[in-house]
């Protein structure tokens, strides 16, 4: 499906809502775009920040167990729930001390909190979707599914691949198995970059020029 029409809308929206507050602003302040804010020469001594970067896919490998053990009935449901609940809340609560600690610049902060969103989005799906799983299999093994059809491609339980190829790629939704092309369409991909590029870039002009307002 395409998307262009929701890309439109929020472009629309972001011009509409912030055009005259920067128009308003560059006539009255000029230009206020500082690189140091972005980045500086203290980014590239953020290691802690990378370090936590690094670890983060600790928490998938946490949740897949979680999972192998709700599987495996080593663990009753209300705990799996717990258990992710746990994970799910660490994975953005570790970061926020991580940076609140460091005092990091803005951009090795944003990173590694867009990172660490979407590395909750991702646990919060694998976590519904794998409980509905076990429900329905527990469904199959009761008989109450007789006669319908159920693909059991669809209700395999997780293993470290799936997790792995779920991370990497670029959707928020997890399934056992998902669709693939015969090729990597390279063109999209470039342009999906190349959009996320603009669009931090215009996200963090308008956080300078309006939000970050100073003396001259």
């Amino acid at each position: 499906q395409s998307h262009a029409g929701l890309l439109n809308l929020c472009i629309v929206v972001l011009i509409a809502v912030n055009s005259r507050l920067i128009i308003e602003n560059l006539m009255k302040y000029g230009l206020l775009i500082r690189a140091g804010f972005w980045f500086s020469a203290r980014s590239l001594g953020d290691w802690p920040l990378l370090m936590c970067c690094l670890t983060l896919p600790i928490f998938p490998l946490a949740a897949l167990m979680t999972e192998k053990w709700a599987q495996r009935k080593l663990i009753r449901d209300h705990v799996s729930i717990l258990l992710h609940i746990i994970i799910t809340t660490t994975v953005l609560i570790y970061p926020v001390v991580v940076i609140l600690k460091c005092e990091s610049a803005v951009l090795s902060g944003f990173v590694l909190m867009f990172i660490a969103s979407i590395t909750w989005l991702k646990l919060v799906s694998f976590a519904h979707t794998n409980y509905d799983i076990r429900v329905l299999s527990q469904s199959i093994e009761k008989g109450a599914t007789h006669g319908s059809s159920i693909d059991e491609e669809n209700i395999k339980g997780p293993t470290i691949n799936s997790v792995v190829y779920f991370m990497l790629a670029p959707t928020l939704c997890y399934q056992p198995s998902y669709p693939r092309t015969a090729f990597i369409r390279k063109g999209w991909v470039t342009r999906q970059l190349l959009k996320c590029v603009v669009f931090t870039g215009l996200m963090g002009f308008i956080i300078e020029q309006v939000s970050l307002l100073r003396d001259p």
